[in-house]
């Protein structure tokens, strides 16, 4: 049986993981020691055998001093309304099944990212996670519960909302079996 053609997107990750690390001048395995992921794992990213999570955009973003919106697929024209028909959809991270659309991927001429993140029981939950600015998170669906490095676990549901700074280690996760839906903005430095 045949291997299926690598993605056009995952390809596009690849060259770009490659030439920037070759432009700085480090090794795969550096590069693995910098970001925290393993060197199979970015030895397939840079062949475009697989692609990014979310969680792993941020650390070869931060490990290649390059924005994530890099690795995400731009939109359409840049300071206006997207109506894609198709849009990106990435994993949170390597561990959990749970989803996120992207609605602005952020980059180096925005001041913002956002994403809209679908939790689905049964799929595992995100890891902590933390990145450079701050976080606005509005439910849109279901309930969901906040947890923050240092503070109480915060329950909120559809029509609530939270603010907090995204260096600190925090994660969302379903604290039942009911489906739920957020809206997260990052406003990056």
């Amino acid at each position: 049986m045949s291997r299926p053609e690598p993605a056009p997107e995952a390809l596009a990750v690849g060259r770009l993981v490659r030439s920037r690390r070759k432009e700085l001048g480090v090794s795969m395995a550096v590069l693995a020691s910098r970001s925290g992921l393993s060197q199979p794992f970015l030895s397939q990213l840079e062949r475009g055998l697989t692609t990014p999570s979310l969680t792993s955009i941020y650390r070869l973003a931060e490990a290649l001093d390059v924005p994530p919106g890099a690795f995400l697929r731009p939109p359409e024209r840049p300071g206006t309304v997207s109506h894609e028909s198709d849009p990106q959809v990435i994993r949170v991270s390597e561990a959990a099944g749970q989803t996120a659309r992207v609605l602005i991927p952020g980059g180096s001429s925005t001041l913002m990212e956002a994403y809209e993140h679908h939790f689905e029981p049964g799929l595992g939950e995100r890891g902590w996670f933390e990145h450079p600015g701050e976080d606005f998170l509005y439910v849109l669906e279901g309930e969901i519960v906040l947890e923050v490095e240092g503070q109480a676990p915060l329950t909120l549901t559809a029509g609530q909302s939270a603010h907090h700074r995204g260096d600190v280690p925090h994660r969302c996760r379903l604290p039942g079996t009911a489906p739920a839906r957020t809206l997260l903005v990052i406003a990056t430095p």
